[in-house]
């Protein structure tokens, strides 16, 4: 028999923002379909209409596209048409049949305080939580008066009550489950709606999904949705489970608490190769450091290597990233983020590709502007001690010099300063850097001479002398 191509999805429930986590996901699984010329979906499991958020769907969707994870089927895109759960009741219904018809499925009465009175059995007697088959030897004549009179029920699959459960996870490896630990799970509500469990499983089955990758979390779900499959007669796809994504305290990523939500790192001003290269490292053993496409990340794309150990999000690594995709930004990508006016319209290019290299977000473009070409005072209003201590003296003899240097030739003005202020490397780089600019690091000293404007300059040095004879801190 042919090996069907392989076809992976991620499928969001539309209840929040996409948060790194369910990125990360969205990724692999991307990935994995990529390495393999294989498709991939998005679908829409929408079936918790309570929960869902109208604008969700929308935002799902502008994620993805923003940091490049296309889809070939799901909203916009070719067939399935249905794949939004909410519009596949009959596909539930009609399977749903099919097991009670073949005694693979059981309705249950089992009140809720039924229910957590069993639970609460269990834990104090160290058990494991699963429901006990009150319901499970009801007769099926009984059972189906009881629902034509209306009383509530949900839909339970009956799972065997003895043997195990194997399957190999696709990062995990060999996996075996003992049945009679899982009880038999609800996979349609009292209200007729499917469950997660049951919709999630046969969609996969029915959408010809071959490989899943989803987070440990729904490790318990296999087994259950295996047996689900088999007594359907429909194709099981292969699982592989991915360790979570934790914050810093070690918990997973939330979505209702909009930890590391898509949007929020895309208004801070990150760069979408920034994060796809940082999640794609998370658990990923990508060979080398270096900014890589999508698509090269795929090639050496591998679930067997994924690590078992959960991941933690560090938004100073995924500062690092960030670092690296503005210094290889196009300049006209950086561009809008600079305000009117800022810079000179003829110093502009030469302005954007000396602070490039020292940018995290393209909004910082404007503050180096204002450092470079506003008159107003950059000197930090605290910590301006290294100014006091070099002496006015030193600020007096470089302004001098600039006055008639070619500023432009580094080489020949170095030496000339350093003659003059009888200061070399950083004894004269670190004073002259924080009058010019402000701050104790930037571009090179060279080139921020060269650009910025000789009154912008001359002034500077003249507030750094002023503060040096005077030793007192310039104004808040």
């Amino acid at each position: 028999m042919d090996t069907p191509p392989v076809k992976t999805r991620f499928a969001p429930s539309p209840t929040g923002r996409l948060h790194a986590g369910n990125m990360r996901t969205a990724l692999f699984n991307w990935l994995l379909a990529r390495r393999h010329a294989g498709a991939f979906m998005l679908r829409i499991e929408d079936s918790d209409s309570e929960r869902n958020d109208p604008s969700a769907l929308d935002a799902i969707q502008a994620d993805l596209q923003w940091l490049g994870l296309d889809w070939d089927e799901g909203p916009g895109a070719g067939a399935p048409a249905d794949w939004q759960q909410s519009s596949r009741a009959s596909v539930y219904e009609d399977a749903a049949g099919r097991l009670i018809a073949a005694d693979a499925a059981y309705p249950c009465f089992c009140s809720a305080t039924r229910l957590a009175e069993l639970r609460e059995r269990q834990r104090r007697s160290g058990e494991p939580p699963r429901y006990d088959g009150h319901c499970a030897a009801l007769d099926p004549v009984d059972s189906a008066a009881r629902r034509a009179a209306g009383e509530p029920a949900v839909l339970r699959l009956r799972m065997p009550d003895a043997g195990t459960i194997d399957f190999d996870d696709l990062v995990r490896g060999p996996q075996s489950v003992r049945a009679g630990e899982l009880g038999d799970p609800v996979i349609l509500r009292a209200d007729g709606s499917a469950a997660f469990l049951f919709a999630n499983a046969l969609d996969d089955a029915l959408m010809g999904i071959t490989h899943v990758l989803r987070g440990e979390d729904h490790l318990s779900n296999t087994p259950r949705q295996q047996v689900l499959l088999r007594q359907l007669g429909l194709p099981v796809p292969a699982y592989g489970h991915l360790a979570l994504l934790v914050d810093t305290a070690g918990a997973p990523l939330s979505k209702r608490r909009g930890d590391a939500s898509i949007a929020g790192l895309r208004d801070a001003g990150y760069r979408p190769e920034a994060l796809l290269n940082y999640l794609a490292r998370l658990g990923n053993p990508v060979p080398d450091d270096s900014l890589r496409e999508a698509a090269e990340l795929a090639r050496g794309f591998e679930p067997a290597t994924l690590s078992r150990s959960p991941a933690r999000f560090d938004v100073h690594q995924l500062d690092h990233w960030q670092s690296v995709a503005m210094a290889a930004a196009p300049v006209e990508s950086l561009r809008p983020a600079l305000e009117p006016g800022r810079v000179p319209v003829d110093r502009e290019a030469d302005f954007l590709a000396l602070v490039q290299p020292n940018l995290r977000f393209p909004a910082e473009l404007n503050d180096w502007a204002r450092r470079f070409f506003d008159a107003a005072d950059v000197l930090p209003a605290q910590g301006a001690a290294p100014i006091r201590e070099t002496g006015p003296a030193f600020f007096e003899t470089v302004a001098g010099v600039l006055e008639t240097a070619d500023t432009g030739d580094w080489r020949q003005l170095r030496p000339a300063l350093e003659a003059a202020t009888g200061r070399r490397a950083g004894a004269m780089m670190k004073p002259l850097r924080l009058a010019l600019t402000g701050l104790g690091q930037g571009p090179a000293l060279g080139a921020v001479i060269d650009l910025m404007p000789a009154d912008i300059r001359r002034a500077r040095l003249q507030k750094a002398a002023a503060m040096a004879a005077s030793g007192v801190e310039p104004d808040a």
